[in-house]
């Protein structure tokens, strides 16, 4: 009996919908839905249901209900639709997780366009159904059968529960019958279709021995991945499945292998043992000493060691990994940034296998770069990456895992992920949630770096460096605390110390990118064709533009390297015709390059990769910095580091050509800022726009200002509260405007002073009265920190000398116009303290709370940041509460 037999003259409980005709609609558009995917495209669905016809003995086709049946082939059609991810492009990484997305999100698409919503907007139950078994076909540490609903409610396809989990089993059964078919194409004349028996499957294979030896480990995986579905579906009296090769494979004596990489190889030449600190700060001695201590106790299993970029956590890694040769343990390390195109278990699995073999040693996990799984924060992402983490590594009895301390928007989120902490509105983890250790690893010291100049130049060179750098330039030994960066400065140590002013991480990267490029051309590292067909000075540029559409393709991508024929089919398809001149040349003479750049390497055949990710972070940031101002960049998600660059590189003119639409005069005591892209945010940073220019004041509204307002309009209630509260102290500040007889007064010497104690309606209300408004707080970050990202108006270093904060100790705001060095780059001052500043916004989707900016006299230097979000409810009057005003053009 075909399965789909199951289906004639079966209908939904309505009668509107024939489960037979229905499916041969479905097998028909399918072809569609399916187009462009090679491997596991229509052919590999159609015998996918084959298989099932074979897999499924006929007592057991009876067993399962109509609407069972044809949920299952529906699935069997739809499970691989995701092998496109949303760019278009084909990506297996995932792909069950999307082609549930793809079915809910466009159910119609999908024919289920006549089956019944529960709820408005939201996908029907049956493509709920379908969506569900589909990404059930995923690996059993990506989606759990046991986590699949086994008695699914649809009453418009049937009145009973439908077991989804069973039909999961089978279409996962059924997929990995065609695994030789698709991973061994290349095999394929060699390789019959499985014979399918009541228990065995017979992979039936031709050719010599070359052939039986590929297969033989692809029917030890299918093996393994069948393990939960028998397990599962003989509960049901199902036959188990077990694959096996006909004719077996004659063992022949193991070729020698190649050598194992020895991760001696990854340790650099001037290696300087980190030390690390607890989450407060605490001192907790060696890194390596601290995390011997952990591997020794059996009560601990997972750790994760935090640090910030170029820090030296990858060289730890190798590092410790050796010192471990000849413990009670085998050390694995694996590189996350490869699990972005294989997936966990594979990953892991294979490294386990090179490493520890038969070994009865216990394996430990060195999980390298979990920032590198994905190039911005995506919390859900995250959290599903962590879970499949966990689950791929609970056989083990040791797990170290290293990840930016950035990489996390806040340390609530390092906590939610890293260790379980519980929200109440999200409801606890599964049980299988892990929960991390965390230590943190340190800056360098100034011994330690000492010790790094001496193993690098010498003693007397290092002592010397020492004393007329480092010490004297206090900037330099700020950034030669990171290794990455301590290792360019010695590289360019000339350079470096003939930098013009404050030494900043964006300056290193810039000489040490520009002095190869001047390398390139004063050694003549060209072919001498090249070299006679163009202008030798035009080659390095070219190449330093490859670099950058290469590190942005990176990032956008959210990959650790590319193929060469990506970056030629890019080429082709995304640039114009000038460009696409320059960057074939750079294509053209890439590997003459390659060999002599210390920031970019081939670690695989035609790959090309960054020496670290903060290159990418850096050439991203050279592109964007020149897209900005013109307002052409893409606007996508960045990372700090790459927006601290961009402050660094844009060109500070770009302020200096600001002007109002013509006619348009600026009113007096405000600046005009333009419309444009300009860089926004903290935890989410983004590249966005405002779509229209707007007028905003210079300074904060002072008491004289809003004296006068009282005067004319009088102190009202709104919101049940006084705009301003007359009699509000604290510490040696107080409100400076009092009331004498019928009139409102200031108190002298502070007329020029922003006013304090004013809530937000009291502050709308002025901005009304004046002919003004508040300003939305996208307009006030714009204002307070220009297009390039900068962490304070004037820069991104802080300044006790240009803003009023409480580590100044002043005790009270200071006059509007006292900081002018404080300025924005629009000429806004007090944007950092003196006041914090009510702005038009809402500071999420609750609309309980407007947000405020920019920090005040009584408050850490923390919140005078441009991107800091602080809110308050709208009647709430405090000492720290003021603004300033804006106006539409």
């Amino acid at each position: 009996m075909r399965l789909d037999e199951r289906l004639i003259e079966e209908r939904t409980t309505d009668g509107r919908i024939d489960f037979h005709d229905h499916i041969s609609r479905v097998r028909k558009e399918a072809s569609n839905w399916l187009k462009g995917i090679e491997k596991n495209g229509i052919d590999h669905s159609k015998r996918l249901e084959d298989y099932l016809d074979q897999l499924i003995p006929d007592e057991f086709k009876e067993k399962l209900k109509p609407a069972e049946v044809f949920i299952l082939l529906y699935a069997v059609y739809l499970h691989d639709i995701g092998y496109r991810d949303e760019q278009g492009e084909i990506e297996s990484r995932d792909h069950p997780l999307r082609s549930k997305k793809y079915i809910l999100e466009d159910h119609r698409k999908y024919l289920f366009d006549r089956f019944p919503s529960m709820n408005k907007g939201e996908a029907p139950l049956a493509a709920q159904a379908v969506a569900e078994v589909c990404c059930g076909h995923a690996h059993e540490s990506v989606c759990p059968l046991r986590d699949i609903p086994n008695d699914f409610g649809d009453q418009n396809l049937c009145q009973k529960g439908l077991n989804l989990r069973r039909l999961a089993a089978l279409l996962r059964l059924a997929d990995e019958m065609d695994q030789a078919y698709i991973r061994l194409g290349h095999l394929r004349n060699s390789i019959s279709l499985p014979a399918i028996s009541p228990g065995i499957v017979r992979m039936h294979w031709k050719g010599d021995q070359s052939v039986g030896e590929a297969l033989v480990d692809l029917v030890q995986e299918i093996n393994e991945t069948l393990v939960p579905v028998n397990d599962l579906l003989t509960e049901w009296g199902f036959p188990e499945k077990t694959v096996v090769l006909k004719p077996l494979v004659k063992k022949l004596p193991p070729p020698p292998q190649e050598p194992i990489a020895d991760y001696k190889e990854f340790i650099p030449e001037h290696y300087i043992p980190s030390k690390c600190h607890d989450k407060k700060g605490d001192n907790n001695g060696l890194l390596h000493d601290y995390v011997r201590k952990w591997l020794n106790d059996p009560k601990r299993k997972l750790l994760a060691v935090l640090g910030d970029y170029g820090i030296g956590k990858t060289s730890f890694c190798y590092k410790f990994a050796c010192d471990m040769t000849g413990s009670a343990y085998v050390p694995v390390v694996v590189e996350l940034k490869t699990v972005m195109a294989e997936g966990w278990c594979e990953v892991i699995q294979r490294e386990v296998r090179s490493r520890a073999g038969n070994s009865t040693q216990s394996p430990v996990l060195i999980l390298d770069g979990f920032d590198e799984l994905s190039l911005t924060f995506d919390k859900e992402t995250v959290l599903k990456e962590i879970e499949n983490l966990s689950k791929t590594t609970q056989e083990y009895k040791k797990v170290i895992l290293t990840s930016r301390t950035q990489f996390f928007r806040s340390e609530e989120d390092e906590k939610e992920t890293l260790v379980q902490k519980k929200f109440h509105e999200r409801g606890p983890r599964s049980m299988t949630y892990p929960r991390f250790e965390r230590t943190y690893v340190s800056l360098f010291d100034d011994e330690q770096i000492r010790q790094y100049l001496d193993l690098c130049l010498g003693e007397k060179k290092a002592e010397k460096f020492w004393n007329e750098t480092v010490e004297k330039v206090f900037d330099v030994k700020d950034l030669a605390r990171r290794p990455i960066l301590i290792e360019l400065i010695v590289n360019d140590l000339e350079a470096v110390q003939n930098i013009e002013g404050k030494v900043t991480a964006g300056k290193v990267y810039r000489i040490v990118t520009e002095r190869w490029q001047e390398r390139e051309r004063e050694e003549q590292r060209l072919p001498p064709s090249i070299m006679l067909q163009h202008k030798e000075e035009k080659i390095p540029k070219n190449i330093m533009l490859f670099m950058e559409e290469l590190a942005y393709w990176m990032l956008t991508k959210e990959k650790d390297r590319l193929h060469f024929n990506t970056l030629k089919d890019a080429i082709n398809k995304y640039f114009d015709d000038e460009t696409k001149e320059m960057l074939r040349l750079s294509l053209d003479n890439l590997d003459y390059q390659i060999r002599n750049c210390s920031f970019l390497s081939r670690p695989a055949q035609d790959y090309y990769a960054f020496a670290h990710r903060s290159f990418i972070e850096y050439f991203v940031a050279r592109k964007i910095s020149r897209e900005i101002p013109k307002n052409r960049a893409q606007e996508i998600k960045i990372t700090d580091q790459t927006a601290l660059f961009v402050s660094e590189l844009i060109d500070p003119s770009v302020y200096e050509r600001i002007e109002p639409p013509q006619g348009v005069k600026i009113p007096k005591n405000m600046t005009y800022v333009p419309p444009g892209q300009f860089i926004m945010g903290e935890r989410n940073i983004l590249i966005t726009s405002l779509k229209k220019g707007f007028f905003i004041d210079k300074y904060p509204i002072t008491n004289a200002q809003f004296c006068a307002f009282l005067n004319e309009r009088g102190n009202q209630r709104e919101g049940g509260i006084e705009w301003i509260n007359l009699e509000g102290s604290y510490k040696d500040e107080r409100c400076r405007i009092r009331k004498d007889g019928n009139r409102f007064v200031v108190e002298p010497g502070f007329e020029n002073h922003p006013v304090l104690y004013i809530n937000w309606y009291g502050a709308k209300a002025y901005a009304e009265w004046a002919g003004k408004r508040l300003p939305a707080e996208e307009e006030w970050e714009k204002a307070a920190r220009g297009v390039d990202g900068r962490v304070y108006p004037w820069g991104n270093e802080f300044d006790t000398e240009k803003c009023n904060i409480n580590e100044l100790k002043i005790g009270h705001t200071t006059p509007v116009k006292k900081y002018q060095e404080g300025r924005s780059p629009h000429g806004c001052l007090d944007m950092a303290g003196n006041v914090e500043e009510w702005t038009d916004s809402w500071y999420d989707g609750k609309k309980d709370g407007k947000v405020l900016r920019g920090g005040s006299w009584n408050r850490h230097r923390s919140f005078a940041r441009c991107v800091l979000r602080d809110w308050y409810l709208p009647g709430i009057r405090d000492y720290y509460t003021g603004f300033r005003c804006a106006r539409t053009l």
